[in-house]
């Protein structure tokens, strides 16, 4: 799997860690057993195009930390896995929040997206127990 990193300028120095997000990635894919082809691209973006993705695409009006783009196989052919666009905002402001650096949340942020690329998804109680149980052993496995 090619992972690329896009926006990563939009985030404080301190969370600014390439190899660490890389590895978030690598350990959700293969802890739960993806594929090796196809690319992801995890995409840190400003707080205005990140309430314009959740609008146009979730037609949710509200700040959103964490979208999820999934692309379809072509038929016989290796395509790219997906899109993971994460807020930059919502990252600092929920670590804020939650008393930790930014980079642990962004790190939350890139297994929680990159497990919603897996199937995962946390729109009901009983699934988002299924998610954050998952996404839990994976970050302490960081």
């Amino acid at each position: 799997m090619i992972i690329r990193l896009h926006g990563l300028a939009l985030l404080p120095a301190s969370a600014r860690r390439p190899r660490a997000i890389i590895e978030a990635c690598r350990l959700t894919l293969r802890g739960e057993r993806a594929g090796k082809a196809g690319e992801l691209n995890i995409i840190f973006v400003q707080r205005a195009r990140m309430l314009a993705l959740n609008k146009d695409f979730l037609k949710h009006d509200h700040d959103t930390d964490v979208i999820a783009f999934h692309y379809e196989k072509a038929a016989g052919k290796q395509s790219p896995f997906g899109d993971v666009y994460i807020s930059a905002y919502q990252a600092r402001v929920q670590a804020d929040r939650l008393g930790h650096a930014v980079l642990k949340e962004v790190l939350t942020l890139v297994v929680h997206g990159t497990l919603h690329l897996l199937g995962y998804d946390d729109r009901t109680p009983g699934k988002k127990k299924e998610m954050f149980r998952a996404q839990d052993r994976l970050l302490a496995r960081l």
